[in-house]
């Protein structure tokens, strides 16, 4: 059932209707919009946004809540219950040198399994 619903143009669709009821319509348009995904699963998937989809998967970039970090996961669209709008990330452009390097974080991690 899900896997007929284009979630890409459901979300677009969400995001004019909440900017047209909160007085922001036109203005700064969303690169992308942040979304919450709940599947069957207990814990929903958020902040993510959509970059793309088939006829079984939704394709997300996933955001770190720890910092600036992106991850990439699919979500099969029948176990999707939900979807719901968080807000819209700019088309600003960020210098890539101020994303922190990510090595470190691979070094704590080696002491976990000792």
């Amino acid at each position: 059932m899900n896997s007929k619903i284009n979630w890409s143009e459901k979300v677009k669709h969400l995001d004019e209707t909440i900017r047209k009821e909160i007085g922001i319509e036109g203005e700064n348009e969303a690169k992308h919009i942040l979304i919450k995904v709940q599947t069957k699963a207990s814990e929903a998937i958020e902040p993510a946004f959509i970059v793309g989809e088939d006829e079984v998967f939704l394709d997300l970039f996933v955001l770190s809540p720890q910092g600036p970090g992106i991850t990439s996961t699919a979500v099969l669209k029948d176990n999707i219950q939900s979807v719901g709008v968080i807000g819209g990330v700019s088309a600003e452009k960020i210098d890539p040198s101020e994303i922190p390097d990510e090595t470190p974080l691979l070094d704590d991690v080696g002491g976990l399994y000792q």
